[in-house]
């Protein structure tokens, strides 16, 4: 139909592999993960070999869409994701 794909409404907690997109090796994996309405983009916590661990390091993601694998890029973030400054006393 041309529609772009819904929004999960849910966190996802299996294993997605996460690569190194120059050489296509394995860097991690991602544990979980949800859509964040506040940021406007899925956020995910991941365990990284340490070489791809540096905070801003782009990664390549395994995403399934429509029942279809694809790749997307994944930023490596400092937690927390969000820390806005009315919270922070």
């Amino acid at each position: 139909m041309g529609l772009a794909p819904r929004l999960p409404t849910q966190a996802w907690r299996t294993s997605v592999p996460l690569y190194e997109p120059n050489s296509g090796q394995q860097a991690g994996y991602a544990s979980s993960g949800c859509w964040s309405p506040l940021l406007k983009r899925y956020i995910a916590l991941a365990h990284l070999e340490s070489r791809y661990a540096d905070v801003g390091n782009e990664l390549g993601m395994e995403v399934t869409v429509e029942h279809r694998r694809k790749r997307a890029k994944a930023t490596v973030a400092k937690l927390p994701f969000f820390n806005p400054e009315r919270k922070r006393a």
